[in-house]
């Protein structure tokens, strides 16, 4: 054997493996949304097929939650959002619940259930959307601000979690000077 021969064929794995692990490392999934970033501004589609973007409802606090008909934890927070959104008022927050992971026939069902919901239920179909806000683990929440910057963000569901998740909704209602009275829950 050449050892000669050899290191040059190493050398040439080596190379080839570091340009590999580029292409891999550069192909990985899209950065999170993170608090202080500007979200994407498409949601995806209405059940009756419209467009659905967050700059819509510019000038109120938008909460956006990605989740699926199959997740336990997703059907617990859907009722709270909703107590949010009553409580807050069309006029001062948006409630948008982007719906992943589901066949769309799956979805117009569990929108049956849900008709008397006052959120903006969304589906973003093959998950495109929740892959741009870097969702990975659903219920995945963001709070935005006014200003369209996400305030708050928050991954998975907890009834602990609520008062914190209220009392930030309150802050940016008194921020935003968008306060007549305070949601409960």
């Amino acid at each position: 054997m050449n050892l000669r021969h050899l290191d040059c064929r190493s050398w040439f794995r080596i190379r080839m493996s570091a340009v590999l692990a580029c292409f891999v490392i550069g192909a990985g999934p899209a950065l999170a949304v993170e608090v202080g970033d500007v979200p994407p501004d498409y949601l995806g589609k209405s059940s009756s097929k419209t467009k659905i973007h967050l700059s819509e409802s510019a000038g109120k606090i938008r909460i956006v939650t990605f989740w699926a008909t199959w997740c336990a934890p997703c059907l617990k927070e859907l009722p709270v959002l909703n107590a949010v959104q009553k409580k807050g008022g069309a006029s001062r927050i948006q409630v948008f619940a982007v719906n992943i992971n589901n066949r769309q026939i799956d979805f117009r069902r569990a929108l049956r259930k849900l008709k008397d919901y006052e959120i903006e239920f969304v589906y973003d179909y093959k998950n495109s959307v929740a892959d741009k806000y870097g969702v990975e683990g659903i219920p995945h929440m963001f709070i935005i601000d006014v200003d369209g910057r996400v305030a708050f963000r928050h991954v998975g569901y907890n009834e602990d979690a609520i008062p914190t998740i209220v009392e930030e909704i309150n802050s940016l209602l008194v921020k935003n000077k968008l306060v007549n009275s305070e949601p409960e829950t």
